[in-house]
C-alpha cells in the first residue's frame, strides 16, 4: 500500500471506527488497532501500564528505545468529554469548569423533560400497571432507556468530532514513524485530556536531556505554534514556518507543538467550537510539523487530502 493510501485509510479508521478511546474497552480496540498498523513498519512497539491500583489500568505505547532517545514526539490519544464552548489550552481547571457546566446542563436538561413527558402521560392515561399489556412493556423500555442515557449525561459524554482533537496528531504521529530514526522515539500517551500523568511516566524512563515534544490539535485550522523550545531549535521551527512562543524551558517540561487561536488582550491559547469540530485536516499545519523534525513529508497533497 502506497503512502497516500495508507495515510486515507488511517483517516478514515481513527476518524470514524475508532474516534471514541475513552473507555478501557474502546482505549483497548484502539490500541490493538494502531499497533497492527505501525508493525508492518516497525517492530519497537512495547505497551506499558500504570495506576495499576484503579480499577482499569492506563496505558501507554512506546515506538523506538524512548530511554536512549534523543527526543520523543509524543501526544495524547484518549477522546476528551464534550464540554461547554472553546477548548482553552494549558488551562485544565478552566476546561474542567466547562465540561462539568457540560454535565450540570445536559443533566439539568433531561430531569426537566423526563418530569413533563411523565406528567404529561399521567394526565392522558390511568395509572394502572398490568404487564400484560404490550404498552406498559413500551413504558418500561422508554423509562429504562431515558435513566441508562441520563446516567451517560452525569459521567459526562464523549466528543465524537475529535478529528482536530486529538485524531489529527495521532495520524501526524503515523505518518512520522513511517521513515526508521534511531534517534528519535514516539509515544502515544493515556489520559492526556486530565492531566499530565501519561507524559509524567514517559518522561520518568527518558534521558535527562531528552527533549520530550507534546502534539496538540496540529491538524487544526489554526496558526501553529511550539511553546517551550529552546534557542537551538527555535530558527528551525521559524523555517517550518511555526510561531515560537516562548524559548524558556524547565528542566523535564515537555515542549508543546500545537494549533491555537489567542486573543490579543490575554496570553492564553484556545480553539473555538467551530474549528474543533471541522471535518477536514488543515493538511498544512502536519506538513510543517513534519518539516520541523526533518521528517519525509506524506505524499499527498493539501487539496486531495481536504477532499477525504
Amino acid at each position: 500500500m502506497q503512502k497516500k493510501e495508507r495515510f486515507q485509510d488511517w483517516l478514515f479508521r481513527y476518524q470514524y471506527v475508532y474516534r471514541l478511546r475513552r473507555t478501557h474497552k474502546q482505549k483497548t480496540r484502539f490500541i490493538s488497532a494502531v499497533i497492527a498498523d505501525i508493525l508492518p513498519m516497525r517492530e519497537d512497539v512495547q505497551v506499558i501500564e500504570y495506576n495499576q491500583q484503579k480499577r482499569t489500568s492506563s496505558r501507554n505505547i512506546y515506538i523506538g528505545d524512548v530511554e536512549n532517545a534523543e527526543r520523543v514526539v509524543c501526544t495524547y490519544y484518549d477522546t476528551p468529554p464534550r464540554h461547554v464552548g472553546a477548548y482553552t489550552l494549558f488551562q485544565r481547571k478552566e476546561q474542567a469548569k466547562a465540561t462539568t457546566k457540560f454535565i450540570l446542563l445536559g443533566t439539568v436538561s433531561l430531569i426537566f423533560i423526563g418530569l413533563m413527558a411523565t406528567i404529561v402521560y399521567l394526565m392522558k392515561h390511568a395509572l394502572v400497571f398490568d404487564v400484560t399489556t404490550f404498552s406498559t412493556w413500551l413504558v418500561i423500555a422508554v423509562f429504562a432507556s431515558y435513566f441508562y442515557f441520563l446516567g451517560k449525561v452525569t459521567q459526562g459524554l464523549s466528543n465524537r468530532k475529535n478529528l482536530v482533537r486529538n485524531t489529527s496528531s495521532i495520524l501526524t504521529l503515523l505518518a512520522m514513524m513511517e521513515e526508521p530514526d534511531e534517534k528519535t522515539a514516539y509515544a502515544l500517551l493515556d489520559e492526556g485530556c486530565f492531566g499530565e500523568q501519561g507524559v509524567t511516566v514517559l518522561q520518568s524512563v527518558t534521558k535527562r536531556n531528552c527533549e520530550v515534544y507534546l502534539l496538540d490539535s496540529v491538524g487544526a485550522k489554526a496558526p501553529l505554534r511550539v511553546l517551550g523550545t529552546p534557542k537551538k531549535t527555535s530558527e528551525a521551527a521559524k523555517k517550518a514556518g511555526i510561531e515560537v512562543v516562548s524559548e524558556q524551558l524547565l528542566e523535564k517540561q515537555p515542549m508543546y507543538l500545537f494549533s491555537g487561536e489567542n486573543q490579543a488582550e490575554t496570553t492564553g491559547f484556545y480553539l473555538s467550537r467551530e474549528v474543533l469540530d471541522q471535518k477536514e485536516l488543515n493538511m498544512e499545519n502536519i506538513v510543517k510539523v513534519m518539516t520541523f523534525f526533518k521528517r519525509n513529508e506524506p505524499k499527498l497533497s493539501v487539496e486531495e487530502e481536504a477532499s477525504c
